[in-house]
């Protein structure tokens, strides 16, 4: 029985997935094959590496200025960050090559961009497909593959649990990062979502005074402010005169879009077991929280553990 691991998108709360996987593994769990999107994909790839250690090491060392320089914020054609040092960090120390070098097999997933296709990577170059995965809309430029440009394969297929049972997977896990942001989770927790929404445009505007002034998401260009919006403190709700940044917008939308995408495509092809960790207080640009993280991560398959030890028949 091969059994098979779908690391779903959702940026920086991708590093919990670093935590299921540890947790999984703690359960005598031995997973054969691993598909990821985005954020999964570049997990999934170390890990398909037998390099999930020094990944976990080097993610958790990350402060937030640091954050700030791999991933090279500013203005590029097609996105606002470079994102180079993150893949060559991945290249230069945690995944191999080729898919032909992993020491397990994986696939992910990217989106063409103009076709609306779904583009799965199974072999070739590791570091090429993981960052077509990754290529955020608005974030991250789309990158451009065999006369195809290709962005985050989260728009169509978050959780690619398709991919997992066409390499042979049996059984099939899949981690939801999305979870929280589903509509009925949004109206619940509506002010935790504005926070994080906060959080995002304040990341950018403490990255460059260039970026921190287009992103204010003032209403009037002459009221832009050389300094930071104030957070917004809990239990209290912006007022109706306050829009949000474009920043800000950008990433409430493709939270909304990818949990109702995710919602669709595990109703159309379910997986076994899912694991959902709640991460509603983690925006997606928090890489730097990424010992939280991997604890939300462990903490999400140790709530479902008889679960899975009764459906996998383990003692």
């Amino acid at each position: 029985m091969k059994i098979g691991l779908a690391l779903g998108s959702g940026a920086a709360r991708g590093w919990a997935h670093i935590g299921v996987i540890q947790a999984l593994e703690e359960l005598g769990i031995k997973i054969d094959i691993v598909a990821g999107c985005s954020i999964g994909a570049y997990v999934g790839a170390a890990y398909a590496s037998d390099r999930l250690d020094p990944l976990e090491e080097w993610v958790r060392s990350l402060t937030e200025w640091q954050v700030f320089a791999l991933m090279g914020v500013g203005l590029y054609r097609g996105g606002l960050v470079s994102g180079l040092k993150v893949f060559k960090a991945l290249k230069d120390n945690f995944c191999a090559q080729t898919f032909e070098e992993l020491t397990k097999p994986f696939a992910c997933v990217a989106t063409d961009l103009y076709s609306g296709k779904e583009i799965n990577f199974l072999t070739g170059s590791v570091v090429d497909a993981v960052r077509a995965s990754c290529a955020i809309p608005g974030l991250f430029p789309p990158t451009n593959h065999h006369d195809r440009w290709l962005v985050d394969g989260g728009v169509v297929n978050p959780v690619p649990v398709n991919l997992c049972r066409h390499l042979g997977a049996d059984i099939v896990f899949a981690v939801n990062l999305s979870a929280d942001f589903r509509p009925q989770a949004l109206e619940q927790n509506k002010q935790e979502h504005e926070r994080n929404q906060q959080k995002i445009t304040e990341f950018f505007s403490k990255s460059q005074a260039q970026i921190q002034n287009w992103f204010k998401g003032e209403t009037k260009p002459a009221q832009v402010s050389n300094h930071p919006p104030a957070p917004l403190e809990k239990g209290k709700a912006r007022g109706k005169n306050n829009a949000p940044s474009m920043i800000g917008v950008m990433a409430g939308s493709l939270e909304i879009l990818q949990a109702r995408v995710t919602r669709s495509r595990l109703a159309g092809d379910p997986p076994d077991i899912l694991i959902e960790p709640q991460l509603r207080d983690f925006s997606m640009m928090e890489f730097y929280r990424a010992g939280e993280l991997i604890d939300e991560g462990r903490n999400s398959v140790r709530r479902i553990a008889d679960q899975i030890r009764y459906q996998l028949r383990l003692n």
